[in-house]
C-alpha cells in the first residue's frame, strides 16, 4: 500500500496544495503529491488499451503524441503498489538525468489520483532474458556487441556517480524484435546516486539486487560502490555465452558461498567453442576483491570487446598490452583462472532447477530471487 493521507491531515499539514481525490478503497491520494505534472494524460496522448507489458506495478502500453505523432511507451504505476514514494521520487530524479543511447529514456511524467504515468522510449523487442531463453545462448559476436553497449551505458552512469545495483538480463531491453544486439538498460528502481555529486563516489551498505547477480561485497554486507555493477556484467556475459548461471544453487546460503568464493568453472563441453578472450573477460570482471575488477572504461578496452567485429577466436593479450602501456596492469599478465569449482550447473533456462522445473526469479518460495532490504538507504 502506498502512502496516503486523510483529507483532514493533508490540509492541516499544508501538504494539500491540490485537491485530494477519493479512490476505491476510501483512501485519499492527492494528484501532484508524487510528481509535479498533473495534466490529464489523455489530453496529450492517444493511449492504446492493449498492454505490451505487465508487471506487479501495473502495465505498459503504447501511446502516440497528438501533436508530433511520436509513439512512446507509457508505464502506468498504481500508487497502491508504490512501497516508498520517497524512493520512487529518487528513481524518477535519476532517470531524468540520464541521456544516453544505451539507457532507456524517460521523456515525461504524469500523475492522477490513482496512478503515475512514465512516458518512456519504446522498446518492442522484450527483455534480453526472454531472448536468451528463446535462443538458449547468444553467439560470441552478438554477446560482445551487447556487452559493449551495456558497458558504454554503465560507464556513462558511473561517470555521473550513479550505481544501478540491479543489472541482469531482465533489466536490459531489446529495441526491436529483429535485432539481438540493439539494447537499452532499464529499471532504475534500486539505483543510487552520490549525495555529494560530483565530489564523492556513491557508497552503500544496503543489501539489494538479484541473488544470482550479487557481488561478494553485497553478500558479505560490506560497504560497496560502482564495482558491484561490473560484477553483474561478468555474470550476464557468462549467461549470454552459455545459457547458464555461473553461480547457482537452490539453497540461498550455498549460492552465496559460491559467490563469495568465486566458485565457478568453464565446463569443456559447453565452453569449447568460446574463445579464451571471452573467458578472460569474464574472469577479470568476476574478481572477488572489488578493486581488482576492471572499471567500465577498462572493460571496454579489453581485447575481446575491441575485436568484436573481427573473428572471436583471435586473442592476443600480450600484443595488446605492449601497444597500450596504461593497461599492462590489467592485461599484461597471465589470464586470471577460476578456482577449483564444482561442475557448473548447465541450464537451458537460466532460472530452471536441476529437475527442469522452473521457478520465478521473483518468487522467493521457489529458491533464490530478487533480494531487497533497506531500499531507502
Amino acid at each position: 500500500m502506498g502512502k496516503c493521507f486523510s483529507k483532514k491531515r493533508a490540509y492541516e499539514s499544508g501538504e494539500a496544495t491540490a485537491p485530494l481525490k477519493l479512490v476505491d478503497d476510501g483512501a485519499y491520494y492527492r494528484a501532484g503529491f508524487v510528481l509535479d505534472r498533473v495534466e490529464n494524460l489523455d489530453e496529450f496522448y492517444d493511449v492504446d488499451e492493449v498492454p505490451i507489458g505487465e508487471g506487479s506495478y501495473g502495465s505498459v502500453v503504447r501511446a502516440q503524441h497528438r501533436l508530433n505523432k511520436v509513439v512512446r511507451a507509457v508505464k502506468k504505476i498504481s500508487k497502491h503498489e508504490v512501497k516508498s514514494f520517497e524512493r520512487f521520487r529518487q528513481e524518477i530524479s535519476i532517470m531524468k538525468l540520464l541521456d544516453h543511447p544505451n539507457i532507456i529514456k524517460l521523456y515525461e511524467t504524469y500523475e492522477d489520483a490513482r496512478n503515475i504515468y512514465l512516458i518512456m522510449e519504446l522498446c518492442v523487442g522484450g527483455e534480453l532474458f526472454e531472448r536468451i531463453v528463446e535462443q538458449k545462448h547468444m553467439t560470441e559476436e552478438a554477446c560482445a556487441i551487447i556487452m559493449k553497449q551495456v558497458l558504454r551505458g554503465i560507464s556513462y552512469m558511473h561517470g555521473m556517480q550513479i550505481v544501478h545495483r540491479d543489472l541482469k538480463p531482465e533489466n536490459i531491453l531489446l529495441v526491436s524484435k529483429i535485432s539481438n544486439t540493439d539494447i537499452k538498460i532499464s529499471d532504475f528502481g534500486l539505483a543510487k546516486m552520490s549525495k555529494d555529486f560530483p565530489h564523492r563516489l556513491p557508497r552503500s551498505h544496503s543489501i539489494c539486487g538479484s541473488d544470482f547477480y550479487l557481488a561478494p561485497e553485497v553478500v558479505k554486507q560490506e560497504e560497496y560502490g560502482r564495482e558491484i555493477d561490473i560484477w553483474s556484467v561478468g555474470v550476464i556475459t557468462y549467461v549470454l555465452l552459455n545459457g547458464s548461471l555461473p553461480f547457482f544453487h537452490n539453497v540461498l546460503h550455498k549460492l552465496y558461498r559460491q559467490i563469495v568464493e568465486r566458485d565457478l568453472s568453464f565446463p569443456e563441453q559447453q565452453w569449447s567453442k568460446v574463445s579464451k578472450g571471452a573467458q578472460d573477460f569474464i574472469l577479470r570482471l568476476l574478481q572477488v576483491r572489488a578493486g581488482d575488477r576492471l572499471t567500465a572504461e577498462q572493460a571496454l578496452n579489453h581485447p575481446w570487446l575491441r575485436g568484436a567485429n573481427s573473428p572471436m577466436n583471435s586473442f592476443n593479450m600480450n600484443s595488446f598490452a605492449s601497444q597500450n602501456s596504461s593497461n599492462q596492469h590489467y592485461y599484461g599478465g597471465v589470464s586470471p583462472q577460476p578456482g577449483d569449482a564444482h561442475k557448473n550447473h548447465y541450464l537451458q533456462n537460466p532460472y530452471s532447477n536441476s529437475n527442469g522445473a522452473g521457478y520465478s526469479p521473483h518468487d522467493r518460495s521457489g529458491g533464490p530471487t530478487n533480494y531487497y532490504a533497506n531500499l531507502g538507504a
